[in-house]
């Protein structure tokens, strides 16, 4: 069959993109799924969740391990955490976005006609549409196969020290967030995706790799220590069970280039290769 013929198979799609102005418009306000910048508040104002790592949600894995892994670049390269979960698949437990579930993974639920305090510098504000198929591609391999459609959907998650917005802005499909508690002393990791009602937005604070607990501390001082992943490739999971629609839109704040360059505030990836399971939630109660 010519080439020609053929549908493409889209992964992400970069949109337009504006800086943010948090020293001028400190409220962010979320308008039915859009970013919007204020002076003063705007619809009902809320805080950030506080960080409470007690709390514990998710398909657990113990004894994981991982190592660092040099990715080839054309003008250099850069080094990853491979995750190994010592299992022979992956599951991502289906849960809906609410403000306890959105808190077990450091992150904050904003409705719709909400708004929050939000001052941070080096902020844009980008379109991104997302595949169905997004979470089969992987940014790792060697430099010719990065754009190999896979047949299955490893893990791929970050962290990094400037905030992220993730807006659903679909009329109808939820927006899905793949998360991720990690517990690096204690060598425990907790997996979800948090689907997004349409029109909802979740907020992640700057997430920070915790210190080594201190010589004697005790198994819960150590398992206290934790860090906040998440991943966007799995976005548009909700695809995959809508039969009309193959691809999303959303709205994402995140940091320019000035800050994802940053060592200090760089994100920092994570891979595990094992093949994932990723379901839809219950239907949410009435």
């Amino acid at each position: 069959m010519s080439a020609s013929h053929l549908d493409p198979v889209l992964f992400i799609e970069d949109g337009d993109a504006y800086a943010l102005d948090c020293a001028r418009f400190p409220y962010l306000y979320n308008h039915r799924g859009r970013c919007e910048q204020y002076a003063q508040p705007r619809g009902n104002e809320i805080v950030l969740a506080p960080r409470d790592p007690l709390l514990d949600r998710g398909t657990k894995y113990t004894g994981i391990g991982w190592r660092e892994k040099r990715i080839p670049t054309r003008d250099g390269g850069y080094t990853i955490k491979e995750f190994d979960f010592h299992a022979e698949l992956v599951d991502y437990e289906p849960l809906w976005a609410t403000q306890a579930t959105a808190q077990a993974f450091g992150m904050t639920l904003l409705r719709s006609d909400e708004c929050i305090r939000f001052e941070f510098d080096g902020l844009l504000c980008g379109q991104y549409t997302y595949g169905q198929w997004a979470g089969h591609q992987s940014p790792y391999l060697e430099i010719g196969r990065r754009r190999e459609l896979l047949t299955y959907n490893p893990t791929d998650l970050e962290y990094h020290a400037f905030p992220h917005v993730f807006f659903s802005r679909h009329t109808s499909l939820p927006l899905v967030v793949s998360v991720a508690r990690w517990r690096p002393f204690s060598h425990e990791i907790a997996l979800a995706d948090l689907w997004l009602s349409p029109g909802d937005a979740l907020i992640l604070p700057p997430q920070h790799f915790p210190e080594p607990p201190p010589p004697g501390a005790s198994k819960h001082d150590a398992w206290m220590a934790v860090v906040n992943l998440h991943g966007n490739r799995n976005s548009a999971l909700a695809c995959r069970f809508a039969c009309d629609e193959r691809a999303l839109p959303t709205e994402t704040v995140l940091g320019n280039a000035a800050v994802m360059g940053d060592p200090a505030t760089r994100p920092y990836y994570h891979e595990e290769q094992t093949p994932t399971r990723h379901r839809r939630p219950e239907p949410e109660a009435s």
